[in-house]
């Protein structure tokens, strides 16, 4: 019985050891958001979180993705952010950190989605010229310019892309003008945009006309 009794007091003692050595339960995971907008701050929908290569959510029509986010407080996790179809993803993986907020608001990490295409618009004002003067763009015709000497170009390329737009004097109307078929060349920008392409012409003066004497007898 003693010998039992040793033995039941060892095993007890065996079994509340090894309960004081098992490691906790790891933390509940938590919830976290990235929103994904444009250079405007636009939602961006369509944007895939990605860890190791695997997808793990995508942002909605408000630009949002919800994350679970595993593991112990305050690790942190890179994920990248891959923008969809017209739109250039971040070059670095965006870090997210496990934080238990409690009952707070979950958080948020906000990451750009810029686009690829933008547009410019040009105002195109000519001085000494009329109207009804050719725009042309890649030697094509893409408008006139109205009586007061304006017209009003829309351009859509690619963000730092070079564009170059030309004034059409090459008809036998505007031959008198300076410059001759004048170019202003423009970059999109990484945002919509703006801009004026203005040019004063000078026109050269007419010949005066000769005057023709009239000959005929001569009276004596």
């Amino acid at each position: 019985m003693k010998i039992h009794s040793i033995a039941a007091v060892l095993a007890m003692a065996s079994l509340v050891s090894v309960a004081a050595c098992k490691p906790p339960p790891p933390p509940a995971p938590v919830t976290v958001f990235v929103r994904v907008l444009d250079e405007t701050k636009e939602p961006v929908s369509n944007a895939e979180i990605a860890s190791q290569s695997q997808v793990i959510s995508k942002t909605g029509g408000d630009g949002r993705a919800e994350i679970t986010v595993s593991g112990r407080e305050g690790a942190t996790y890179l994920v990248d952010v891959r923008c969809p179809t017209g739109y250039r993803s971040p070059e670095a993986p965006l870090a997210i950190r496990r934080l238990d907020n409690g009952t707070a608001t979950a958080p948020e990490y906000v990451t750009r989605c810029n686009r690829l295409r933008h547009k410019l618009v040009v105002n195109v004002k000519v001085t000494g010229a009329g109207g009804s003067l050719p725009v042309l763009y890649l030697g094509k015709p893409l408008t006139r310019t109205d009586a007061d000497g304006k017209a009003r170009v829309v351009l859509d390329g690619d963000a730092l892309e070079r564009i170059d737009l030309q004034l059409d004097t090459s008809d036998p109307a505007f031959a008198r003008l300076h410059p001759q078929s004048p170019t202003g060349s423009f970059e999109i920008p990484n945002l919509d945009g703006e801009t004026t392409f203005e040019v004063k012409f000078t026109q050269d003066k007419k010949a005066p006309k000769k005057v023709v004497k009239k000959s005929g007898p001569k009276q004596l």
